[in-house]
């Protein structure tokens, strides 16, 4: 019983981490292929994602600074949480 109990939120957090470092890495791929084919068509993930923080950073003050840090960094911390799960599981 107790390692269901661990076993699911432990895999949720793991598979929420999963997605996480995904959209992620699409979003370092779009910014390249931003960065590569901007004549061809028009990919702006750089610029709405300057854009964003801009947002965050410049015009919402101090809850825009911590959720600026909570939107990539969500994902590592659901890792961090899966870890230490996973200590109690095995």
């Amino acid at each position: 019983m107790r390692k269901f109990l661990i076993g699911i939120p432990m895999y949720l957090s793991w598979a929420y981490a999963l997605l996480g470092y995904i959209l992620l890495m699409l979003i370092f791929i779009g910014i390249l292929l931003g960065l590569l084919f901007d004549s061809i068509n028009e990919l702006a993930v750089l610029e709405n994602l300057i854009t964003i923080y801009d947002e965050l950073l410049n015009r919402q003050g101090v809850l825009g600074w911590i959720m600026a840090i909570w939107l990539p960094g969500q994902y590592f911390l659901s890792y961090a949480i899966y870890n230490f799960l996973k200590k109690y599981y095995y």
